[in-house]
């Protein structure tokens, strides 16, 4: 019996070491198998305190007031519909309290009673549109971008006539910087679009080499390099019912004046769509300026604000129209962004927030904009410093008074009723996969919708910390710590730093799996990971973001420095295994960590990094760096081809042939030099890849991290 009671014994000592040893499946990220679950398709039903939301094959809806539920449409009703055989209740947006858009099916479907009327929509590969102005801007077959719209029964016409060899409308300008994610915009009553014209004939070609044709091909891009030529934009409006009418394109552009600034940004129209507001930037980006134009002849009417900064003024926020002629602005101008209120002719009223937090994001206003509703990362009202949480806020324009909403720490991702009453919040946090809760902005009604199961319990992956150190400054730099799973605090582990350091990131936030799910699988490898947000990075106000001016890689990598010697007192980790592992700028910050102080780290991976500025564009390289002939001394100091000579760990270098972000020849550079100072690099290059590497070759990055970590780490 003692034998069995052992043998048992053993068996489930092996059975529980084997669970323990199970890794997270990384293929299986790309195939479902650890999504998070949801609650699909919910939505409001406008003008209502109604939400809806697809479960069993039935359209739900509920009452926030009451929680009151039943079937609004059945599979059936909706198949019948739409006239075929449907196997599962399609996705739908709101257009209207009783109209549902069906896009799979190109179908608006109007609830008349019991009676359901389809409106057939024959539109695809629509991606900007209006199905409540039955607007929509496309790309068709031939490349080239088209509007469709029902007032000429959708019928293409060409957005833009005006082309050539090297240019480019309708589409993103400025390399998707200041807030440019698209090339169109669609007037408030659809009677207009306005699209961007690049002319890119003047930028140099730069060369990427495709190695699937049976004789190599170059395929030029168009690349303007810091201190070199740049593009020209102008901007066109395309007038829907003209050109419906006349069966083709009726358009004009806006008189705008280099001299005001050559970069156009946050383009927006008045709800009456008799102007347009467009904010100029200048080369040097240290001057906007606001501008109103009149919409139908073009002409320019007035500016309405400048900013200058003496290192840089960054417009990334639309002007934002309220009743009573008057409109939001964001500015950092008293070092934190914040909301101003200003009247239709540019003056300013007030501050509506203040304090040493910023306004990550606008939601909107109530129906008589009496309050603003945003994102922030402090709890305010209990005077809490917690930049790595999202947290829901409302603030009255005529008092300022500041009303939390939603204030639990971690990140609350708010969708707010019509008349922004109650408010469905999408809330995750380390621990918490997806809670959705339902607020009312009274504070009556608070109610939990759903909470996901963690798709990694079994892993045990619980222990993860964040927390603040202090820089030589005294700054709080936030830290998140993953141990492994069968973390024993009496043994040495290998440490990696997983580092990004630039502009526009913050990697240490509050949120389920932060960092991304490879770090965690590591984490299993039996690997403590740490990383660390340095000044430079989001969402910390003026001084903390924009000291790095000109000094590229300078104070990042001193921050980063107190994070190691934080490591180094950690009885835990092994100080002679650390490395450092990060892409595009987190490859620069590798890098420069690894020439910079080469005693610290054993091994290093990194991809795509900036090797030298100089080689990198216009508008992200300028305005941190200036041009190279205004700051030769920043560009010289923060370049790694004059460091790599003092590497002396071991390096993998892995970049994307077909990158044209940080274009191929920095490594190429970085490998020519690495060669004439004798220095060993190890490197790996994805031939049909751009900046980074996704898909399921995402799979084969990860796996070559991890054998060079295996190799030099442990």
């Amino acid at each position: 019996m003692k034998k069995i009671t052992l043998s048992l014994f053993c068996l489930i000592t092996c059975a529980s070491l084997f669970a323990q040893k199970e890794y997270i499946d990384l293929k299986g990220l790309f195939t479902g198998k650890y999504r998070i679950e949801n609650m699909r398709n919910l939505s409001w039903r406008p003008e209502t305190h109604q939400y809806t939301y697809i479960e069993d094959n039935k359209l739900m809806m509920a009452n926030a007031e009451t929680s009151e539920t039943s079937v609004f449409c059945t599979l059936p009703q909706i198949a019948t519909a739409l006239g075929g055989d449907i196997k599962g209740f399609p996705g739908y947006q709101w257009i209207g309290k009783d109209q549902l858009y069906i896009p799979g099916k190109q179908s608006v479907v109007t609830f008349n009673g019991d009676k359901l009327e389809v409106e057939k929509i024959p539109v695809t590969n629509a991606f900007d549109g209006s199905v409540k102005n039955r607007l929509f801007v496309v790309r068709e077959d031939d490349g080239n971008v088209y509007v469709r719209s029902g007032k000429n029964n959708y019928e293409p016409i060409l957005l833009c006539p005006d082309t050539g060899k090297g240019i480019v409308f309708g589409e993103a300008v400025h390399r998707s910087e200041w807030g440019i994610e698209e090339g169109q915009y669609l007037s408030p009553n659809g009677n207009y679009i306005a699209f961007y014209r690049m002319d890119e004939s003047m930028v140099a070609d730069y060369p990427l080499v495709n190695v699937n044709t049976r004789i190599a091909t170059v395929e030029n891009c168009k690349y303007p390099m810091a201190g070199e030529t740049s593009h020209e934009v102008t901007l066109g409006i395309f007038d829907v019912s003209k050109s419906a009418a006349a069966g083709k394109t009726v358009y004009h552009y806006i008189k705008t004046d280099k001299e005001d600034g050559e970069f156009l940004t946050n383009v927006t129209f008045s709800p009456d769509e008799k102007y347009i507001y467009i904010t100029h930037l200048n080369r040097e980006q240290n001057h906007s300026k606001l501008i109103e134009y009149d919409l139908l002849t073009g002409k320019k009417l007035r500016t309405l604000i400048e900013e200058r900064d003496d290192r840089y003024v960054e417009p990334l926020t639309r002007m934002i129209f309220i009743s009573g002629d008057r409109f939001i602005w964001q500015s950092d101008r008293d070092g934190w962004n914040h909301m101003y209120l200003y009247s239709r002719d540019g003056k300013l009223i007030k501050q509506i927030t203040k304090g040493n937090w910023p306004v990550i994001s606008v939601i909107g206003t109530d129906p008589k904009d009496e309050n603003i509703f945003f994102i922030t990362n402090k709890n305010i009202l209990e005077d809490k410093d917690m930049p790595i949480d999202r947290y829901v806020y409302s603030v009255n324009i005529k008092s300022g008074k500041l009303r939390a909403l939603a204030q639990e720490n971690g990140t609350h991702t708010p969708r707010f009723s019509s008349d922004k009453q109650y408010f469905i919040d999408y809330f995750n946090n380390l621990f918490t996969p997806n809670n959705i809760d339902l607020y009312s902005i009274n504070g009556k009604v608070h109610r939990n919708l759903f909470s996901a199961k963690n798709p990694y319990e079994k892993y045990h992956l619980e222990n993860v910390s964040i927390f603040p150190i202090k820089n030589k400054q005294g700054d709080d730099l936030y830290c998140r710590l993953i141990l492994p799973p069968d973390f024993d605090a009496s043994k040495k582990y290998p440490c990696l730093i997983y580092v990004y350091g630039g502009p526009h990131s913050q990697m240490v936030t509050n949120t389920f799996m932060s960092g991304g799910v490879f770090l965690y699988y590591l984490a299993q490898k039996g690997y403590i990971i740490f990383t660390l947000d340095n000044r430079g990075t989001s969402y910390r106000g003026s001084a903390f973001e924009k000291c790095i001016h000109r000094q590229l890689g300078k104070l990042e990598v001193e921050d980063q420095m107190c994070g190691v010697e934080y490591l180094k007192s950690l009885a835990c980790v092994d100080t002679t295994r650390i490395g450092i592992d990060g892409w595009s700028y987190g490859g620069f910050m590798t890098l420069s960590l690894m020439t910079t102080h080469p005693e610290a780290f054993k091994a290093a991976t990194c991809g795509g990094p900036v090797i030298d500025w100089k080689w990198y564009e216009v508008m992200y390289g300028e305005r941190y760096m200036d041009t190279p002939q205004e700051n030769p001394e920043g560009y010289q100091n923060s370049s790694i081809i004059n460091k790599i000579k003092n590497l002396k760990g071991d390096v993998l270098v892995i970049h994307g042939a077909q990158d044209n972000t940080v274009v191929w020849q920095h490594t190429q550079a970085l490998l020519n030099q690495a060669i004439h100072d004798g220095i060993q690099l190890d490197y790996f290059v994805y031939p049909n890849h751009p900046h980074n590497v996704g898909g399921l070759d995402r799979v084969h990055l990860w796996n070559k991290l991890e054998k060079y970590y295996e190799e030099h780490l442990r």
